[in-house]
């Protein structure tokens, strides 16, 4: 008889589950067409909602925890060794304005949800809390969801639906903006100067392939070691600045570990190039971490339990997410934007900094890695005060 009615319930099993279907997905975006419109990033997600919901693989596991703790982060400093400092200064100004575009969007979103669905019987009487909840998280991602529920006092079964439902317009989002860059119509109407560097950097390589240098488990371990020292010491700054009682602006941007993580790589990739230069595999590591992560976020919820999410929530989630692509589209369009940048800004406004790091790192645009990281950490810092100012609105 299964365990908990789950086929693998043993960590070591699912963690193994989460690394074959991310071998598969890499496998597959290069060998079959289909795949490669989904993409890697979208065949984990999906993948992992289908095996959690065949009850193959379980929605909680501690192998999972590992995941969350260090794949996530872990992959910051490999992705950004090479980040040079002025081409960050110059790269991430364009994505900080269409981040805000992004913001006015779940503003307007929230507002038009708030009016839509004020007389709803299931959320009526939680309007303005669960705007809140909904324009915090389409601006900061998930990590908004929990303070604004708790100052509105909204009502449990509200916010656990939310939750639920929110997972799936998470997957089909995060699935949704990694396909993308790989539609023809998006690439015929913007520009796409980082998916052309990254396709032209794939054929150099592979005109090169018989050149490349021999593997080294010394560069892999110097690699490892270098972002452990620096996830470590982003923890421990972070656990600093939090003890220090400081006003909450300050404690949200200096005691965030995902902006010391940037921070304290691109001072080495700085102040020392000769050394950053000598870390190799970072770049195809991290991006296969990530992917794994994605892959794990896919596991939050089986299609039941979205569909027993009340519909209510679904729709709103997504006429938000519409406000939001609809705005940043246009005006990156209108002002010649790029699509990357478009695309970034999207996913750090619903997915939070992690989900952009992911994003950039599996597409492998590793100038916008940066500017992603950045202003998914603004979106978090800005989504609460949004969220209450349009709640407010409701009340």
């Amino acid at each position: 008889m299964l365990a908990d009615g789950v086929l693998i319930n043993d960590s070591a099993l699912v963690f193994f589950a989460i690394l074959a279907l991310t071998v598969f997905a890499v496998y597959a975006e290069k060998r079959w067409k289909w795949a490669g419109t989904l993409s890697a990033l979208g065949i984990c997600v999906f993948g992992a909602l289908i095996l959690v919901s065949l009850k193959i693989l379980p929605t909680v596991s501690p192998a999972y925890d590992i995941i969350y703790d260090y794949f996530v982060l872990l992959p910051i400093p490999m992705i950004l060794i090479n980040a040079n400092i002025k081409r960050i200064v110059r790269d991430s100004g364009r994505s900080f304005i269409l981040m805000n575009i992004a913001c006015v969007g779940a503003c307007l979103g929230g507002i038009a949800v708030g009016l839509i669905f004020r007389n709803n019987a299931f959320i009526g009487q939680d309007i303005a809390g669960y705007v809140a909840m909904e324009v915090g998280v389409c601006t900061g991602g998930m990590a908004n969801q929990a303070a604004m529920a708790q100052a509105f006092d909204v009502s449990a079964n509200v916010v656990s639906s939310a939750g639920v439902g929110g997972c799936l317009v998470a997957v089909v989002f995060l699935v949704v903006v990694s396909m993308i860059p790989n539609l023809k119509f998006f690439r015929n109407h913007f520009k796409h100067p980082h998916i052309d560097e990254v396709a032209a950097g794939k054929a150099v390589v592979s005109a090169q392939a018989e050149e490349k240098e021999t593997f080294s488990i010394y560069a892999l371990g110097k690699m490892f070691a270098f972002s452990f020292a620096v996830l470590g010491i982003s923890n421990v700054i972070s656990t600093l600045v939090y003890s220090l009682s400081l006003p909450d602006i300050v404690t949200q941007i200096f005691g965030n570990t995902y902006l010391l993580t940037v921070i304290l790589t691109v001072l080495v990739a700085t102040l020392f190039p000769k050394f950053a230069d000598s870390i190799r595999y970072g770049q195809e590591v991290g991006m296969f971490m990530l992917l794994m992560y994605m892959a794990t976020v896919g596991t939050g919820a089986t299609i039941m339990q979205v569909l027993a999410a009340a519909p209510v929530v679904i729709i709103a989630e997504v006429v938000i997410i519409l406000f939001i692509m609809v705005l940043v589209f246009a005006v990156g369009k209108i002002c010649k934007m790029d699509l990357e940048e478009m695309l970034i800004a999207i996913n750090a406004s619903y997915g939070g900094p992690n989900t952009a790091a992911a994003l950039v790192g599996t597409k492998g645009w590793t100038k916008l890695a940066v500017p992603a990281v950045l202003i998914g950490v603004y979106g978090i810092v800005v989504g609460n005060p949004l969220g209450v100012l349009i709640g407010n609105l409701f009340l």
